[in-house]
């Protein structure tokens, strides 16, 4: 199930990665007739493309963050985020929270600081994410959640972005 789940994050970080270059390209370059008038800066802006793949609230799930989100560059930072059934409002343990992230404001910078990871459930719904900023500046943590007994396809129902700042 997590290679299958790696292999989905791939291939959207692919399309994401080639829509970002299309849109630049077309932004610097003229606007590719194929866009019409508009070209792919009016498609981004609107959100069109990226709110038919990813969720803006979670649909099945709450992700709530209980630690700080001011971390030190260069030093280990520990998020820890309680996931709650949204229904129940129970903790959510067993999911597959699945993490990445990018340096910058969410969908801006597409520099994205290695791969795809889980992030450690330590029980009773609570869920670590480390990771080490490497400079100063904002960081979005994109946070996937796939409940226990859920499709792959719901970590894109249950996709929430967190703001994170290194000082």
């Amino acid at each position: 199930m997590r290679k299958a789940v790696f292999a989905i994050m791939a291939v959207l970080a692919v399309f994401v990665t080639a829509s970002a270059f299309a849109y630049m390209s077309s932004y610097n370059y003229g606007m590719n007739p194929m866009m019409g008038s508009n070209g792919m800066g009016s498609m981004m802006k609107s959100n069109n493309m990226m709110s038919g793949m990813m969720s803006q609230i979670p649909e099945d799930v709450i992700v709530k963050v209980t630690s700080g989100q001011l971390t030190k560059v260069g030093k280990e930072s520990k998020i820890t985020l309680l996931v709650l059934d949204k229904e129940t409002k129970k903790p959510l343990p067993n999911a597959d929270v699945i993490i990445g992230i990018e340096r910058g404001t969410s969908m801006t910078t597409m520099n994205m600081i290695g791969g795809m990871f889980n992030a450690e459930d330590i029980g009773n719904g609570k869920y670590i994410v480390r990771f080490t900023p490497d400079t100063k500046g904002y960081f979005t943590m994109h946070t996937h959640v796939i409940p226990d007994g859920k499709s792959m396809h719901s970590m894109m129902q249950n996709h929430l972005d967190i703001g994170i700042i290194a000082k």
